[in-house]
């Protein structure tokens, strides 16, 4: 094997390392705010309770049960706080819903349907305080439509940008690995001699290009 490509194949294990180290920090990080926020409530903590149920929704790890266990518990500190009145907890623990929800947005939010009940109990219990005098003419209903449109207007990343910035990720990839081949000794690796220079231009292309649309995409997002 050629030092190229072993150069190659040590990037690639260190890549897989990193991704597996975010997965783990994400999980072990989740199941940490999980814990806490169960002996907050043991203690009647709520405020803590609230903060690490959002932190434990927000370290998202795709099918990990701390995610949907974390916003389990804010929706059930906010509809108990509801049940007994007190609106401040429940808005309190509703917007930790709706944050976390944000917070883990990518091209899609992966807990998207939460995001939508907490903002209809947020509408809801701020269209039911009692209104400014300025307000007083509006009726419960249209100042919980006009909280519930504001929540809906949340401003978010651009779509095409976010699926611009991972474009040029994998762009940038598709580039570097076929810079590599280029650059390999090893013929059963390299493309044959005529097509080593194409495929050194090409790649350098798609690395150079790949860089400049996530860069951009980060600017526009």
């Amino acid at each position: 094997m050629s030092e190229r490509g072993k150069t190659a194949r040590m990037v690639a294990l260190a890549v897989t390392l990193i991704a597996l180290l975010l997965v783990g920090r994400g999980v072990l990080e989740g199941r940490a705010s999980l814990r806490k926020c169960d002996e907050s409530l043991a203690k009647n903590d709520v405020e803590g309770a609230i903060a690490y149920g959002m932190y434990a929704a927000k370290w998202y790890v795709p099918f990990a049960p701390h995610v949907r266990q974390g916003y389990d518990r804010l929706r059930t500190i906010a509809l108990r706080a509801e049940l007994a009145g007190d609106t401040e907890t429940a808005l309190v623990a509703w917007q930790a819903v709706r944050a976390a929800a944000l917070g883990s947005q990518s091209v899609w939010i992966p807990f998207d349907d939460r995001r939508h009940e907490a903002d209809d109990h947020i509408a809801a219990l701020l269209g039911s305080e009692p209104p400014p005098t300025v307000e007083n003419k509006r009726t419960k209903e249209q100042r919980i439509a006009d909280h519930r449109a504001l929540l809906a207007a949340e401003v978010r990343p651009k779509t095409l940008a976010v699926v611009a910035l991972y474009a040029g990720l994998l762009a940038w990839a598709i580039g570097a690995v076929t810079v590599g081949r280029a650059l390999d000794d090893d013929p059963k690796r390299a493309p044959p001699s005529g097509g080593r220079g194409r495929a050194l231009g090409t790649g350098l292309v798609l690395a150079i290009a790949g860089i400049v649309a996530f860069f951009v995409a980060l600017g526009n997002a």
